[in-house]
């Protein structure tokens, strides 16, 4: 079962340990002292790749390391899980998130990349034993980062609710994670301690909300807008989740957790929150993209939202999307 602290006291559980530190180097700069000994892994990519882990477990393997530690953002995590996943021990797993946005502390899945291709792994294995919440970490994230961090937080909050999967357990924790997000929406931009913290607890919500029902199609729609233009994940799919909601309507209940009584309230705030925070389309955006990017779009990740979306209406989400 998983455990989560919201101080290092956590740290406890690694004395005597020889441990597999995976960071970036972000790391040098949160002062944290480790009451183990560990080799350091910082050597990925922040779209971790087959080889980037096979790297990984060569450096696992070789210094006879007992217990693996994620410090970092969401690539970081999944570096971690894959590093385990593929070492085939199951080896312990910390994950301390200096992000508040992508859950991966409280999900059993893990993404990287092979041969160019995106692979998702889910192995139950995967979540996390012991995780920590600290909002010291959020300090030195740059303000846009916060922005894109916290924005795929609330879309997979969303997404989670109006999912196929969706059970009366992971409404709960979107609903949670929906109210959480918007109420500490300033607090966390100005960087005040207690927004952070319930930044990070509103992003544990939303992860354990997809962990149970997996994402749907704005995620779906957003992985090759981000490489394409070189956006940050939370960033393409927040421009992609209005227009799809829009597209598929309802979903009122969702609205509720907003405060707003109809979904095209909803859709019409998160559109001002977007402005507000200068998430826009990227400015390089052509309409010669569309068809490469309806045609990148994942049909496994399409099943599971709640409107059946064929390839003319993917490329007319897209044009809206883009705004071209």
């Amino acid at each position: 079962m998983q455990q989560t602290f919201y101080d290092f006291s956590a740290f406890e559980v690694l004395k005597g340990k020889n441990s597999l530190l995976v960071c970036d180097d972000a790391f040098d700069s949160f002062g944290i002292e480790l009451p183990c000994e560990f080799v350091r892994f910082s050597d990925f990519t922040s779209n971790p790749i087959y080889k980037d882990i096979r790297e990984g477990i060569k450096i696992l393997r070789g210094y006879k390391c007992d217990f693996i530690i994620a410090i970092g953002g969401g690539s970081c995590i999944d570096t971690a899980k894959s590093i385990k996943y593929y070492n085939h021990i199951d080896l312990p797993l910390m994950a301390v998130p200096t992000t508040s946005g992508t859950g991966s502390e409280a999900t059993h899945f893990a993404v990287i990349y092979k041969n160019g291709e995106k692979y998702s792994i889910s192995d139950e294995r995967l979540l996390p034993d012991y995780v920590v919440l600290q909002p010291e970490l959020l300090k030195t994230l740059p303000v846009y980062q916060k922005k894109c961090t916290m924005l795929d937080a609330l879309c997979q909050a969303i997404e989670s609710w109006w999912s196929r999967k969706a059970t009366a357990e992971s409404i709960e924790y979107s609903k949670t994670a929906i109210e959480m997000i918007l109420d500490n929406l300033d607090s966390y931009l100005h960087n005040d301690e207690e927004g952070n913290k319930n930044m990070l607890v509103a992003s544990n919500f939303a992860g354990k909300a997809i962990n149970i029902t997996t994402t749907t199609a704005p995620h779906a729609m957003s992985y090759k807008l981000a490489s394409l233009y070189g956006l940050p994940h939370g960033h393409a799919v927040a421009l992609c989740l209005p227009r799809v909601w829009h597209y598929m309507g309802n979903y009122n209940s969702i609205a509720n957790a907003f405060g707003k009584q109809s979904y095209e309230d909803a859709i019409s705030f998160l559109d001002e929150l977007l402005e507000k925070l200068e998430i826009l389309p990227p400015e390089k955006a052509n309409i010669d993209d569309l068809d490469m990017l309806t045609d990148s779009v994942n049909t496994q990740r399409l099943k599971n939202n709640p409107i059946k979306l064929k390839r003319d209406t993917i490329r007319m989400l897209y044009k809206k999307i883009l705004e071209v």
